[in-house]
């Protein structure tokens, strides 16, 4: 008999609740394999109700001690390790399931610790230092709306949830987001950190990738052109992750500009659409996932309110700039190495 896979989220804003609903309902649907450990402290009706219909949900509205928003995630892995499962996942809230996530797990390594990649794939860096710790490897900053852990992980998720009460950390924390440190933006660049340490440098990584995987949606970054005409034919990623500014948050922007394009990303979102879709067949109706401008509802129609196509032209006019900017770093280190390569060249007489 196949284990069920088990996964653990979180959830404490009172305007985000709707998305608990529909990343529940989205992973249940679409893997029956699943047994969803949701902890929402105070959980409103809406999510008891819902909790309740599924058999595959457990629901805790306890507070765990000392621990809240994106710093929970150590704990409530530790929780269900401590608890006897030889494995656990971690989903964040914003996120919803297209297929099953025990589909693509099994293309990765076997007992490793698994993070999901980060939306721009970053180049491996060494962040350990930063934290006063001896560098052991580079490591690409992780995103951590998605991880993997099993018994051999403990030490690694207990050092990460001793980082998230350093002093230093919670006083970050304290800031608005663009204020903050990067070594002390968030849990991720800590955790990050630590698997470049040299007491984690033997841990063995994998990560989830953007396309096959995982459509990290930044606005309109994240989802590539290429990734969203070639989901037409293999379908869409088994995960779709809404990054930064979600659709239930208002937005703040004095521009009328800046406003209509945030507004106009939103209404093409692929989260947006892919929770849409769920909504519709849950009957529910969050104000949040309605067209906010004509564009964006233009968009929409026509391309069927496909989650990876009406989006596609913001898409495409947002990656020419990114890839004249690759092409352009490309030529001048080209020119730099082949200059370096005839200074350091022998002379010929």
């Amino acid at each position: 008999m196949v284990s069920p896979l088990l996964i653990c989220s979180y959830e404490d804003r009172p305007e985000a609740m709707d998305s608990v609903i529909l990343m529940g309902e989205s992973l249940c649907r679409v893997d029956t394999r699943v047994c969803l450990h949701l902890t929402v402290p105070d959980a409103p009706s809406s999510v008891r109700a819902w909790a309740k219909s599924r058999p595959q949900v457990a629901l805790s509205t306890a507070r765990p001690k000392g621990v809240s928003g994106w710093d929970v995630k150590p704990w409530l892995l530790l929780q269900e390790l401590n608890a006897g499962a030889a494995e656990a996942l971690w989903l964040d809230t914003d996120i919803v399931a297209t297929r099953p996530i025990s589909g693509f797990l099994n293309e990765l390594l076997h007992d490793s610790f698994i993070v999901a990649e980060e939306w721009n794939r970053p180049e491996p860096v060494h962040l350990s230092y930063l934290w006063e710790l001896p560098t052991g490897r580079p490591v690409p900053p992780v995103n951590s709306c998605f991880l993997r852990a099993t018994k051999a992980h403990r030490r690694l998720l207990e050092r990460w949830l001793e980082m998230t009460h350093e002093p230093r950390y919670r006083l970050a924390q304290a800031l608005p987001f663009e204020r903050r440190p990067f070594h002390l933006a968030s849990d991720q660049v800590l955790l990050t950190a630590l698997l470049g340490s040299e007491e984690f440098s033997q841990v063995t990584m994998d990560c989830i990738r953007i396309g096959p995987h995982i459509a990290q949606c930044a606005g309109s970054s994240g989802y590539r052109p290429g990734h969203r005409l070639l989901d037409l034919f293999r379908g869409l990623p088994p995960l779709i992750h809404c990054i930064g500014r979600k659709p239930w948050e208002r937005t703040s922007d004095p521009s009328r500009i800046q406003r209509f394009l945030l507004d106009l990303a939103t209404d093409v979102s692929p989260y947006s659409l892919a929770a849409r879709n769920v909504a519709r067949e849950l009957g529910m109706s969050p104000p949040w996932l309605e067209a906010r401008t004509s564009l964006g509802a233009v968009l929409r129609g026509v391309t069927g309110y496909h989650p990876g196509m009406a989006g596609l032209p913001l898409a495409i006019l947002h990656s020419v700039p990114i890839k004249m900017g690759q092409l352009i770093g490309f030529t001048k280190r080209s020119v730099r190495d082949d200059n370096s390569r005839h200074l350091s060249s022998p002379k010929q007489i």
